[in-house]
C-alpha cells in the first residue's frame, strides 16, 4: 500500500514541478514583453509582478492538493 501512495506523490510532485517551470517561462516571457514597451517610472515592472502574482494564484486555485 505504501508503494502506491509513493507513486501518487511522485506524480503530484512532477505535475507541480511542470507547473512551476511553465509559470517561470511565462513570467519571463511576460517580463520581456512588458520591458520592451519602455514605460517610464518602473510601471512596466509593477505590471509584470502583478501579472505573475495573478498567474501564480490561478495556478494554485487549479491545483487543490
Amino acid at each position: 500500500m505504501r508503494h502506491l501512495r509513493g507513486s501518487h506523490d511522485d506524480g503530484r510532485i512532477a505535475d507541480n514541478l511542470r507547473r512551476a517551470i511553465e509559470l517561470t517561462e511565462l513570467g519571463l516571457a511576460l517580463r520581456q514583453a512588458v520591458l520592451q514597451q519602455e514605460e517610464p517610472n518602473g510601471d512596466a515592472m509593477m505590471k509584470v509582478m502583478r501579472e505573475i502574482r495573478c498567474a501564480k494564484e490561478r495556478a494554485w486555485r487549479q491545483n487543490p492538493s
